[in-house]
């Protein structure tokens, strides 16, 4: 992390904004936090949803932007009407099926609904090109099937919405969108995040706003020549072409946190979820504390055999730095198991936490699955926002017994709870081995749950 990078003066900056859809929301979070850090642009450019959100960086009004996705439906852009809800994975398939058939029987969906919410938020081109900042999109003439650069000088005056249309028909979801009997499609196919366009124009710093879009990157080796941040999430963001306005808050909430992580690492910190730092040393030295005395077999005389060989510590190292996406070493430990137990029990990514907090809503969830004789759902771990297609999926996964992290973490913590299970069982043995980490996140919450702790 490069903190020092967003105090330099006498800067020619620019921004990236990459294309994805109904994930464009977290770049309006990375612009509320650049404005906070005094971060204005020289240069922006984008890619399709990139290229109007770059068009509203512009205009320069951050709050009338963010209260503008926050507003957006589906239909407001693809002219598409959600159910009233997507509460189950039957849901989300037979609303993706009423949608392609729509977009089978209209040969793509109109551009029309997206033109309006042009017209009504990007609604100043005069404003646009009085501003000293340089704009740039790029979209892909259908015909030659080569992707066109766009900057705003390149444009005939009063046709800047035709272009922000071109660059964001997502063909063939989208019919393709006409210029002079052109026609052109989504600018992502080819070059989703244009870094190439800012670096025609010579920055000295970049920032790079990755939306996980799906489409090609194209590497441009300039880059090596500027400094830059490249700003994404660990974080799915949910389906490019769904949108709703729950997981938009999250998106926006995550694109200001994630850049706040870069800009200032002393105030914010984590790598899935962010923190306030004050507390780290105290409960950094309490969780090795209990570590040391488990790994010497204090407080549990059926200590596994094997938890203090370091192979096996190796192993858990290996899955957790796996699960984190990060190298797992002596200093990251406690933030790594502390995430991903989160992770594991569903904790909402779109706040900033102080750890007593974070490891409270751990201890209420776990308390929660723990109680025997729940059998209703808990709304904790209902899904709250539509999800993508690959969340399904892992939802799903967490509904099978043996499949399950969270469920496994639940019977792993309730033996080591009750002593109704000898470490030495070759169940046991078996399941810590093929299950490791939840093994891990078992005892961490059998840590936070520790009179050692001293909780409160």
């Amino acid at each position: 992390m490069n903190s020092t990078f967003f105090q330099k003066e006498n800067m020619r900056r620019a921004i990236v904004f990459g294309g994805g859809g109904a994930r464009g929301a977290f770049e309006i979070g990375v612009w509320k936090a650049l404005d906070e850090l005094g971060y204005h642009a020289d240069i922006v450019t984008g890619t399709s949803v990139g290229a109007l959100n770059g068009a509203l960086y512009v205009l320069g009004n951050q709050v009338e932007a963010e209260e503008m996705w926050k507003e957006i439906e589906t239909q407001d852009i693809l002219g598409f009407e959600l159910p009233i809800e997507v509460a189950n994975f039957g849901d989300y398939r037979k609303t993706i099926s009423d949608f392609i058939v729509k977009v089978v029987k209209e040969k793509g969906l109109s551009t029309k609904p997206l033109e309006e919410m042009i017209i009504k938020y990007i609604d100043d081109e005069h404003e646009i090109r009085s501003k000293d900042i340089i704009f740039g999109l790029s979209t892909i003439n259908y015909k030659t099937k080569r992707v066109e650069n766009y900057y705003l000088e390149d444009i005939e005056t009063g046709r800047l919405k035709d272009y922000l249309l071109a660059s964001a028909a997502i063909y063939p979801v989208m019919e393709k969108y006409y210029i002079d009997e052109v026609p052109y499609i989504d600018g992502g196919y080819r070059n989703n995040i244009p870094i190439n366009l800012a670096l025609n124009k010579k920055p000295d710093q970049m920032v790079i706003v990755d939306i996980h879009g799906p489409s090609i990157f194209r590497h441009d080796q300039r880059i090596d020549d500027v400094e830059y941040e490249w700003i994404k999430t660990n974080w799915p963001l949910g389906d490019m072409l769904l949108f709703d306005k729950q997981r938009t808050e999250i998106n926006v909430s995550l694109g200001y946190m994630e850049t706040m992580k870069i800009a200032k690492a002393s105030d914010y910190k984590g790598n899935w979820y962010t923190f306030d730092p004050s507390q780290f040393t105290k409960k950094n030295e309490a969780f090795y504390v209990v570590l040391h005395q488990l790994l010497i077999g204090q407080g549990s005389n059926r200590l596994f055999k094997d938890i203090d060989k370091e192979k096996y510590q190796q192993e858990l190292l290996k899955e957790l730095s796996k699960k984190w996406k990060k190298e797992v070493n002596e200093e990251n430990l406690m933030w790594a198991v502390l995430e991903m137990t989160g992770k594991t029990f569903k904790i909402s990514p779109d706040k900033k936490y102080s750890i007593n907090e974070f490891q409270e809503v751990i201890i209420n969830r776990v308390t929660e699955l723990m109680e025997d004789e729940k059998t209703e759902s808990i709304k904790a771990f209902e899904p709250s926002f539509i999800l993508s297609r690959k969340e399904w999926s892992k939802e799903i996964f967490e509904e099978l017994p043996l499949m399950s992290n969270r469920r496994m973490t639940i019977q792993i913590l309730k033996w080591l709870t009750d002593d109704s299970i000898s470490w030495d069982h070759p169940l046991f043995n078996i399941i810590i081995r093929a299950k490791p980490l939840p093994m891990i996140l078992a005892l961490y919450c059998k840590y936070l749950f520790s009179k050692e702790e001293g909780f409160s």
